[in-house]
């Protein structure tokens, strides 16, 4: 049966918070530009003759204005946009990791809602929620370590070409939800119990 006591625990309370907080992050940067445009890793300035356009690039794709390309795994810059060769195509199919995190995260916050509802051997089986939130947490340190590298190595560059490139909030918003991720698989979820840890023998006790 479903207690709300069990809500208000310290270590409860912090893995809901913590693991609700980083799957937001997640998503958030997993559906950014071009899905939702205010949200990006790089944003690179156009001269043109007539006006001054500015290209964001996200995970799956890039919008300049109300133009964006279509949204796959792994893309090119457009044409015009620097020398051609700033962004490596091959970094950017790396930010599929991130909806790999937040479907790992989804997935430990379903088992600690289990926990707290005593479904069968969730019940305050701390096992679950840590394994999911770890391995989005292990997901989540690769892809944001594949942006930051991808990403500062673009912004040299476009630099480096006289062209002044700017960080866009994906980049932080992956690296906070990270962080998050990190705090709830350390300090959050179902206490450790003596019956999930390791025993020699099923008859000897433990000391506790």
């Amino acid at each position: 049966m479903f207690r709300w006591d069990d809500c208000l625990e310290g270590h409860i309370l912090l893995g809901l918070i913590f693991s609700t907080l980083s799957l937001v992050c997640f998503i958030l940067t997993t559906f950014s530009t071009p899905l939702i445009k205010g949200i990006y890793f790089l944003s690179v300035p156009i001269s043109t003759k007539s006006s001054t356009l500015v290209v964001k690039f996200g995970s799956f794709g890039y919008c300049n204005r109300d133009t964006c390309s279509s949204t796959k795994v792994g893309y090119t810059q457009p044409d015009g946009v620097g020398e051609g060769n700033e962004i490596w195509n091959w970094m950017t199919k790396t930010h599929v990791l991130y909806g790999i995190a937040s479907l790992l995260m989804l997935l430990a916050i379903v088992t600690l809602i289990l926990s707290l509802l005593r479904v069968g051997k969730f019940m305050w089986n701390p096992i679950y929620f840590r394994t999911c939130s770890l391995l989005s947490t292990a997901f989540a340190i690769f892809a944001e370590a594949f942006a930051l590298i991808n990403w500062v190595h673009a912004r040299h560059a476009f630099d480096d070409h006289g062209i002044e490139a700017k960080y866009g909030a994906a980049l932080w918003v992956g690296l906070v939800g990270t962080m998050f991720a990190a705090l709830s698989a350390v300090i959050g979820g179902p206490a450790y119990q003596g019956r999930f840890m390791y025993r020699a023998h099923s008859g000897v006790a433990y000391n506790v």
